[in-house]
């Protein structure tokens, strides 16, 4: 199934905005208002987290966070002289070998799940507005 990430991630997506929904509580609100406000918050919610996700996985394929990962290799190795060969080299040294190994960014399925729901809460925010 070609697009099976998009279907899983989508219903993960909805099932977080319905908790959410009934953590805000949907099924008390008296008000068709109210209750397009709690859906329009649930989407909101779900597409922040999805849309800032997504974001770190995208920012991590190209390479922003390589820094910490060589500072972390260079403490354990001060910490823990014994269990850690020096093998990183230089930082250009590091980074080089890094760039070699990453993969292109391909992962685009969360941003797009993330754009979705908030496009979803966008119209919900102009429904709730209309009322």
């Amino acid at each position: 199934m070609k697009h099976k990430k998009y279907v899983i991630q989508l219903l993960t997506a909805l099932l977080i905005s319905f908790m959410i929904m009934l953590m805000r509580g949907l099924f008390e609100a008296e008000k068709l208002a109210d209750k397009v406000l709690i859906i329009c918050d649930g989407f909101t919610i779900t597409s922040f987290a999805f849309l800032g996700i997504g974001a770190l996985i995208w920012v991590s394929t190209t390479g922003w966070f390589d820094i910490f990962g060589f500072a972390f290799q260079r403490a354990v190795h001060v910490f823990i002289p014994g269990q850690i060969r020096d093998k990183t080299g230089s930082y250009y040294d590091y980074k080089m070998k890094k760039a070699a190994e990453r993969k292109p960014f391909s992962e685009r399925s969360t941003l797009i799940i993330g754009l979705v729901m908030l496009a979803a809460s966008i119209v919900l925010t102009v429904v709730w507005y209309q009322l």
